[in-house]
Parts: structure tokens; sequence; C-alpha cells
């Protein structure tokens, strides 16, 4: 014998679950730009002579974040350098787009390149000069940088300053391009940004 079997009618309709889809979104959005901005702090209040994991010292932890911040800047400054600002910018930007809806269908196939995007940012870190009081035996693109550099100046038998040009040229027009691909940045993006920093250039 066949029993008929009524479909059940779904807990929440789709408007209602649209809303919450949305709003989801939009708090995940805030968490990134909260954690991005505590990475911020973090990277921006390192300080070497922090205690950390790798330094044990009585002296006052610098770091916003306290000594869990201090712990946390010490490796990823040593491994990235400066370059790990890009972490930062990554979860402050994709925060926002998920905030405002725009560009949010591009988060997944673009935020898991974001590492490739910080380690070529790191190459070229490497090939910039250390400013004055720089504290670290490593260069700005922390040791990453520099033994990436390394074994591609061994590669090229040409002098040590053009090589160091040249790879500056090409690793900095990759990392433009590699984070604007990460930040979900399309063509149309990118020319309408341009026109506005060329008109606001023109009005300063």
């Amino acid at each position: 014998m066949a029993y008929q079997t009524r479909g059940r009618d779904p807990l929440l309709d789709s408007t209602t679950q649209a809303v919450i889809e949305k709003r989801s979104k939009e708090l995940l959005g805030i968490g990134l730009v909260v954690l991005g901005v505590l990475v911020a702090m973090m990277i921006g209040s390192y300080s070497p002579d922090d205690p950390n994991w790798m330094l044990a010292s009585d002296a006052p932890v610098q770091n916003w974040l306290g000594r869990f911040g201090a712990s946390l800047a010490q490796p990823l400054f040593m491994i990235g350098g400066v370059a790990t600002w890009g972490i930062a910018l990554t979860l402050v930007v994709w925060g926002v787009r998920l905030v405002f809806h725009y560009g949010e269908e591009r988060l997944v196939g673009r935020i898991i390149f974001a590492p490739i995007a910080i380690a070529v940012a790191a190459i070229y870190a490497a090939t910039l000069p250390a400013p004055a009081g720089w504290p670290h035996s490593f260069g700005v693109g922390g040791f990453f940088g520099d033994t990436v550099l390394s074994v591609l100046l061994t590669l090229l038998p040409i002098g040590v300053d053009f090589a160091i040009r040249l790879f500056s040229l090409i690793f900095g027009v990759g990392m433009l391009a590699l984070s604007a691909f990460v930040l979900g940045f399309t063509s149309d993006e990118i020319r309408r940004g341009w026109k506005l920093f060329l008109i606001g250039l023109i009005m300063a």
C-alpha cells in the first residue's frame, strides 16, 4: 500500500532566509574589520624588545595587545617583515566589502591567494634598503624575503645592483597586481579608482 506524504513547509520563508544570510555576512564583515584593526595594532606597536616566546625579559610589554600580541608579532615580523601589514589590509578590505555587499561573491576565490601576495610583497620589500635605525639582522622583507632574494640573485649572471633593481621592478609590479586581485578589485573598479585619484590629484 502506498502512502502519500504532504511536503513539509520550510521553517523559514525565502525572504526571511535571505535577510538572515545578508545579516550574517554583515556580521562576518564587521568581525573581519575588527580582527584586521587588531592585527594592525599588533604590528604597528611591535617592538623587538618585547618579551615573547623567543625572548625572556622583565621589561614592560609595549605591544598594544599585550604579551599575546608581542608573541604573535615577533614570528610574523621575522618571517615577512613589513609585508605582514598585508594581513591587516586583506582582513579590513574584505570586511568592508561584506558589510556593504560589494563584490562579496569573489571572497573565497580571491582571498585564498593572500599568502602568495604577501610572500611577493616580502620579496619586493627585501629589495629595498633598510631605514636608518633598523634594529634587526634581517631586511624589511623579513627572513623569507631575504632568503628568496638571495637565491634569485645567485641565478642571474649579472651585477648585483642591476639584479636588485630588476627584481624590485618585477616583484613591485607583481605585488600590485596580486594585491588588487586578492582584495577583490575588478578592472572596472580599478579604472574608476584611477579616475577618482586623478580627479583628486588635479583638485589638490
